[in-house]
């Protein structure tokens, strides 16, 4: 692996606030919250999880949209 590589996974700080770093840490709790169930997820948590990965996105300058099904059968 190279070291590019080992800096980003290992100084993770370096690119992000540490205000950035604890939302993703308390992000990352709440995604494993929602999704540890012993069945299968409520649609809930199930959601909510989607919303919390879509925080993480956004957080490492990722653009999300929502998804409008009506919207791609019109450009069908």
């Amino acid at each position: 692996m190279s070291n590019t590589g080992d800096k980003i996974r290992y100084n993770i700080k370096d690119y992000l606030t540490e205000k950035e770093v604890n939302r993703l840490m308390d992000l990352f709790n709440k995604i494993k919250l929602d999704l540890s169930d012993d069945s299968f997820p409520t649609r809930t948590n199930r959601l909510e999880a989607v919303e919390n990965m879509k925080r993480v996105l956004e957080i490492h300058n990722y653009t999300i949209s929502e998804y409008n099904p009506e919207k791609e059968t019109a450009n069908a």
